[in-house]
C-alpha cells in the first residue's frame, strides 16, 4: 500500500507525523510540498526524514481576490496552482491520496483518486465557527468535490460536527485524532534545559516571581493579542509580580510595542526560532491562548506536552478535546474582558503544578505516534475495503 500526502505548506511539527508514518508504510509513504511555502529548516530535515520520498516542488502559481489584508477565514479567495502537479502524482502511483482540505493542490490529488479509481483521505481542519462566514458558494464547491472522499481525517469533535452538519458529510468515515505537535522533541528540550539555565534566562528577562504566561504565535488580530494585553493591563493591578512574555511576528508586533513596552510586566519578544521555543515552554508557567478563531492551535498541545496548564480561548476548536477547566487549565472568551480577568484570578490560586501533570497526561493520546497510528489505521482500512 504506497500512500501519498500532498500538502503545500506545514511547519515543523509535522516531520515526526511523517517519519511515524513511513515506518508503518514500510517506507511507502510519499509526501509532495511547496518550496515557496516551507522554511530552509523544514525542508533539510524533510530530506533528512523521508530522503527520496519527499519531493519539493516550486514554481507554485498564486491569484488572489477579495480582502488580504486580515488573515480571518473567508475574508478573500486564493487560488493556487503548482505547475506539474498532477504529472509528479501520477509518475508517483500512489494506491491513497491525502489531500489536505479542497482547495490549493487538493484538485490535482483528487482528480487522480477519480480518474485512476484510487482511495482518497482528505486531511481536514476547520470548524463551524471558523466557517461562520462561509459563503454559500464555496459550501457548495465543497459539497461536490468532497464526494468521492472515502475518508476524513480530522483533528477533533468540532470539525466532525461541522462536516457532518455544515457541508452534510454525514455518511462519510471520519477518524478523530489525526492531529498532533511535536510533543516528544519539545518535552525532551525541556526535560534538558536546565533550572540552572532556565534561572538565568528569566534574570535576563527581567521577570518578576510571580506566575509568567507565555504566548506564542502570530502578532495580527486573528489571535487575540489585542484583548490579551488590554486585559493584561488590568489584571497587573492586582497581581503586580505576574509577568506575560509574547513570542511570534505580525503586523501588530510595532504598535503593541509602542502601547505596552512601558510596562515591566510585558515582554513582546518578537520572532524566535523554533529550535529555541522550548527555552520559553521551559521558564513558562502557564500557557496562554486568545485566539478569536483557531482550527487546532498546535501550540496548546505543545505547551501540555512540556507541562504546562493552559488558559485558552474557546474558539480554539481544540479547546474541545485539550482543556479541562478546573483540571488542566481553563477556557475563556477573549471577547469578554472579565472572562479573561476571571481566568487570571482562577490561575492565581490554582495547583499548577498539578495542572501541569494532568495537561501532560490528556496530550499523551494526540502525540505524533498515536496520531500516524490513527491515519495509517484509515487508510488501510479504506484500502481493503
Amino acid at each position: 500500500m504506497k500512500v501519498l500526502w500532498i500538502s503545500p505548506w506545514f511547519g515543523n511539527y509535522r516531520i515526526p507525523l511523517y517519519k511515524e508514518l513511513n515506518k508503518l508504510c514500510k517506507g511507502n509513504f510519499h509526501l509532495i510540498c511547496s518550496k515557496e511555502n516551507l522554511s530552509e529548516l523544514v525542508q533539510s530535515k524533510l530530506k533528512e526524514t523521508l530522503g527520496r520520498n519527499v519531493l519539493i516542488m516550486e514554481g507554485e502559481q498564486v491569484s488572489s481576490f477579495g480582502d488580504q489584508s486580515g488573515d480571518f477565514a473567508n475574508s478573500g479567495l486564493v487560488i493556487k496552482k503548482q505547475p506539474g502537479l498532477y504529472k509528479a502524482i501520477v509518475e508517483t502511483k500512489p494506491d491513497i491520496i491525502i489531500t489536505e482540505g479542497f482547495g490549493g493542490w487538493a484538485p490535482a490529488g483528487i482528480r487522480y483518486a477519480v480518474t485512476h479509481r484510487k482511495k482518497l483521505c482528505m486531511f481536514y481542519e476547520r470548524t463551524e465557527h471558523v466557517e461562520r462566514n462561509c459563503p454559500m458558494w464555496r459550501k457548495l464547491y465543497r459539497r461536490i468535490v468532497g464526494t468521492p472522499v472515502d475518508c476524513f481525517l480530522v483533528n477533533g469533535t468540532l470539525t466532525e460536527e461541522y462536516l457532518n452538519k455544515g457541508l452534510h458529510f454525514r455518511k462519510t468515515i471520519k477518524v478523530k485524532g489525526c492531529m498532533c505537535a511535536d510533543s516528544f522533541g519539545l518535552a525532551n528540550a525541556v526535560a534538558n534545559f536546565s533550572e540552572e539555565k532556565q534561572a538565568v534566562m528569566k534574570h535576563e528577562l527581567g521577570l518578576k516571581e510571580g506566575i509568567t504566561y507565555l504566548f506564542v504565535g502570530q502578532m495580527v488580530e486573528r489571535k487575540g493579542v489585542k484583548e490579551l494585553l488590554s486585559a493584561w493591563s488590568k489584571h497587573t493591578a492586582g497581581h503586580p509580580g505576574d509577568n506575560l512574555i509574547l513570542v511570534g511576528e505580525g503586523i501588530l508586533l510595532t504598535p503593541m510595542r509602542e502601547q505596552y513596552g512601558n510596562l515591566k510586566s510585558v515582554h513582546i519578544l518578537g520572532g524566535v526560532s523554533y529550535d529555541e521555543i522550548y527555552k520559553y515552554y521551559a521558564i513558562c508557567d502557564v500557557y496562554i491562548m486568545p485566539t478569536l478563531e483557531d482550527n487546532w492551535c498546535l501550540v496548546v498541545p505543545e505547551a501540555m506536552a512540556c507541562g504546562k496548564p493552559v488558559a485558552c480561548s474557546i474558539y480554539n476548536g481544540g479547546h474541545y478535546e485539550l482543556v479541562k477547566d478546573g483540571v488542566d487549565g481553563y477556557t475563556f472568551d477573549p471577547l469578554n474582558e472579565k472572562s479573561i480577568l476571571d481566568t487570571f484570578n482562577k490561575l492565581a490560586t490554582a495547583d499548577l503544578k498539578s495542572m501541569g501533570e494532568r495537561a501532560k497526561e490528556i496530550e499523551s493520546d494526540f502525540t505524533p505516534d498515536k496520531a500516524a497510528k490513527r491515519i495509517y489505521g484509515a487508510c488501510k482500512k479504506v484500502f481493503e475495503r
